[in-house]
């Protein structure tokens, strides 16, 4: 199960008949709505394939039903679990709007071209998410904005931002 891509997490048991939470980790709202199946990777790194037999919309994620879980017990044993699909199952983004994976690893530079990191995780928050960028022992918050992001290059892996007052030390800028 290579050029597998994580699409998600999965929280906890959502009741007793075996339904997930799960957190999007994709830029594309109604994804999960549409897929069939899913590879779940849990932590210890098994791996199952699993048939969606519905998702509804939860605050910040999905509640899903899998035909394969059935249970509480059963839904436990995958909690923590990414939730992956094949990379060709990828449906395309509009302009402007990322998978997760694509930003992951990119350098952050400001409009004055200086580095100040890479994107080590995207934390979502509900009315945006917000990339942590490290470099070294200095963590940046960035929240993903059209205000503050105003470059992406997939292909070269950068990104470029306009940093407001306080958004980073002042060695950064």
């Amino acid at each position: 199960m290579n050029d597998l891509v994580t699409i998600g997490e999965v929280g906890r048991p959502h009741g007793l008949a075996g339904e997930l939470k799960v957190r999007p980790m994709v830029d594309a709202s109604d994804r999960f709505s549409r897929l069939k199946h899913v590879i779940l990777e849990a932590k210890d790194g098994r791996q199952a394939r699993f048939t969606i037999r519905r998702v509804r919309n939860q605050k910040e994620g999905y509640i899903v039903s899998f035909r394969e879980l059935t249970s509480i017990e059963q839904a436990a044993l995958w909690t923590r679990a990414e939730v992956k699909i094949p990379q060709d199952a990828l449906e395309t983004l509009p302009e402007g709007r990322y998978y997760h994976f694509d930003l992951v690893g990119m350098d952050v530079f400001t409009e004055r071209g200086a580095c100040i990191g890479t994107i080590e995780d995207i934390v979502p928050t509900g009315s945006h998410d917000v990339f942590v960028v490290k470099q070294q022992d200095i963590e940046h918050l960035i929240p993903c904005t059209e205000e503050i992001v105003r470059h992406v290059d997939v292909e070269q892996k950068r990104m470029v931002i306009r940093p407001i007052e306080g958004l980073l030390t002042h060695d950064a800028v």
